[in-house]
């Protein structure tokens, strides 16, 4: 499954060299995650069976400077990775030229806040994925 976000780079997003902050990135990935949650009726604290999720890695890639008030476009595929962890990878693109100005992931596990334990993803959310999988070896 993918989805399309869009990011407005703010004034404090930027830092002291006048462009987006090397922090930020994982500010716009959060972002477009949480908007692809709430599209789907869903939330980190709850993506099922009051199951949330909680992220154990992150990567990414700056490939072009971003500037204050620079549009962006944030495409993301969800992975499931295996029964209990799921992959969202981030290609972030400034909308006006279409170049891809960061790209990344971030390694989601299945939490339960109420138990501080580790869980099974709900069936529920495996299912929104089940006609789009992406290959382990087949990353962004």
């Amino acid at each position: 499954m993918e989805f399309t976000a869009k990011y407005t780079v703010g004034i404090g997003d930027i830092n002291y060299g006048g462009h987006l902050g090397n922090d930020k990135a994982l500010i716009i990935f959060h972002d477009a995650r949480i908007r692809f949650l709430k599209r789907n009726d869903l939330s980190e604290l709850n993506i099922g069976e009051n199951k949330g999720i909680i992220m154990v890695d992150a990567q990414i890639k700056y490939l072009y400077q971003v500037a204050l008030h620079d549009e962006l476009s944030i495409e993301i595929k969800i992975e499931i990775e295996n029964s209990k962890k799921f992959v969202v990878h981030y290609i972030v693109k400034n909308a006006k030229n279409q170049k891809v100005v960061i790209s990344g992931s971030t390694g989601m596990l299945c939490f339960d806040y109420a138990y501080q334990k580790v869980k099974q993803l709900p069936e529920s959310f495996v299912n929104l994925f089940d006609s789009i999988r992406l290959a382990t070896n087949n990353k962004l």
